[in-house]
């Protein structure tokens, strides 16, 4: 009986074994597979810690990447992310590569970041400057008028279409048909103070003449022009209808003094849109981007997600962050997303301060965005022949605005670019540059409104996907 208990007992207390054992093994497997997960798992979030936590070491280390000893993001002194560090880390990650190794203890990942921004643009073209409201009189001031004609030929035989007039007397507009009610027969005859306004059909010449002095000027199709009959004397200054409203002459020469302003009818869209970080996210569209993969740096996401895909296991984490954006840049080249002034207007500017371009000798052109507060402009500085002076047209709210300048150099008043306001955003983009070189411009502010700007805050978010391929 004893021995028959005994053995029972031995039985049982072999299965207790066994199970204990087989139960300490997949407890041991358990274990060393959490342990696993949660050090891959620690490595992503470990590395986000590091870069948004910390400045690096040195704090400054933007300005010379290679001497960097720690990377950290986080602008020194402030609760932000630096734009500039976020920027020099994907610029120079060539050169980061064993600090990267060393956060990632070796494995492969993929930084993705997400910053809101602004994109601009200009929608059709500036309107060219071909007569510059210049006054016509006679240059030897006696009789003060000057023979003036605009036709469809420099004989003044043929006459001009329109595709819009309009005449402003003592005060009252005429416009299209409108106006043949001023008709003396088949004439307008002109008086001192009228104002003429058309915008061409076809092709025409202004024609200017007065002894030895003689101007001509071919207008395209498309011009408007507009005459302001100055006086003293209009006398015999008419136009004469083919067909009223559209197609006339000006018959005779017209002694008059006259002011003309003569320029494209078309006005460029100048857009900036702003597009937030989660949006970006959301359109799978990173600011920057990189991977590290078995030391060596990859931007092609075909080679990276291969790579992702024949590792067994991916981990992600992410964070939400501030943005701290400054930029003055001067030198900076043409992008319709990089600015080269950008920030927050912690005051206003002095009366005489400007925007000054140098331009290179030769025909040529660029066109700068501007973005204040709210509102958009748009500016071209062009050169159309060699001869002439460097000059500009600034569009705002949907109207134009011309400058011109010497040789070289032309400078643009601040106060016609930047709201007259206080945290008002700031930017500045060199939005395209045609028939010059940009290292032959040069863009100044003079004064210099760097320490006028404060950083502007933006929405961010920072991705990180680490794995191993083996």
């Amino acid at each position: 009986m004893l021995s028959l208990d005994a053995m029972l007992s031995l039985i049982i207390m072999i299965f207790v074994f066994a199970a204990v054992v087989n139960t300490s093994a997949a407890l041991k497997g358990e274990i060393t597979s959490m342990l696993g997960w949660y050090e891959r798992a620690n490595i992503a979030d470990n590395m986000l810690d590091v870069l948004t936590k910390s400045p690096g070491d040195p704090v400054d280390w933007e300005n010379n990447p290679v001497e960097v000893r720690v990377l950290g993001l986080r602008e020194n002194g402030s609760f932000g992310i630096s734009y500039a560090k976020i920027a020099a880390m994907n610029e120079h990650a060539s050169e980061l590569l064993d600090k990267f190794t060393n956060l990632s203890l070796g494995k492969d990942f993929l930084i993705l970041t997400y910053i809101s921004k602004f994109r601009v643009g200009i929608k059709g073209r500036f309107p060219k400057i071909y007569i510059d409201n210049m006054t016509f009189s006679n240059p030897r001031g006696n009789p003060p008028g000057i023979n003036f004609q605009i036709a469809g030929n420099e004989n003044g035989d043929t006459p001009i279409t329109v595709s819009y007039i309009e005449i402003v007397r003592d005060g009252t507009r005429y416009v299209n048909e409108g106006i043949c009610d001023l008709k003396t027969g088949n004439n307008i005859v002109f008086q001192e103070g009228d104002i003429i306004s058309f915008i061409l059909a076809d092709t025409a010449t202004l024609s200017v003449k007065r002894g030895k002095y003689s101007y001509t000027k071919t207008l395209p199709a498309g011009t408007f022009v507009k005459v302001y009959i100055t006086g003293p004397e209009s006398s015999k200054f008419k136009i004469t209808f083919d067909s009223c409203p559209y197609s006339f002459k000006f018959t005779g020469h017209g002694n008059v003094v006259v002011t003309v302003s003569a320029y494209d009818s078309t006005v460029p869209e100048i857009t900036a849109n702003y597009t937030y970080a989660s949006e970006l996210m959301e359109r799978r569209e990173p600011t920057y981007y990189f991977a590290v993969i078995n030391g060596s740096l990859i931007r092609d996401m075909n080679l990276i997600e291969k790579s992702k895909n024949s590792s067994p296991w991916v981990e992600v984490a992410q964070r939400r962050v501030i943005v701290e954006r400054f930029e003055y840049n001067l030198s900076g080249g043409p992008s319709a997303e990089r600015p080269i002034v950008y920030g927050v207007l912690d005051g206003r500017l002095p009366q005489n301060t400007q925007l000054l371009i140098s331009v290179p000798a030769g025909k040529g052109n660029l066109t700068i965005v501007i973005l204040s507060g709210s509102n958009e402009r748009g500016l071209m500085v062009y050169r159309e022949d060699v001869d002439e002076p460097v000059k500009a047209v600034l569009v705002r709210d949907n109207t134009t605005t011309s400058y011109e300048g010497n040789s070289t150099t032309i400078g643009i008043p601040m106060k016609d670019l930047v709201e007259d306001e206080t945290k008002a955003p700031l930017g500045i983009w060199l939005y395209s540059v045609s028939g010059w070189d940009r290292e032959d411009i040069e863009i100044s502010i003079v004064p210099s409104i760097r320490w006028s700007l404060k950083p502007k805050f933006e929405e961010g978010v920072l991705k990180l996907v680490v794995w191993d391929d083996g």
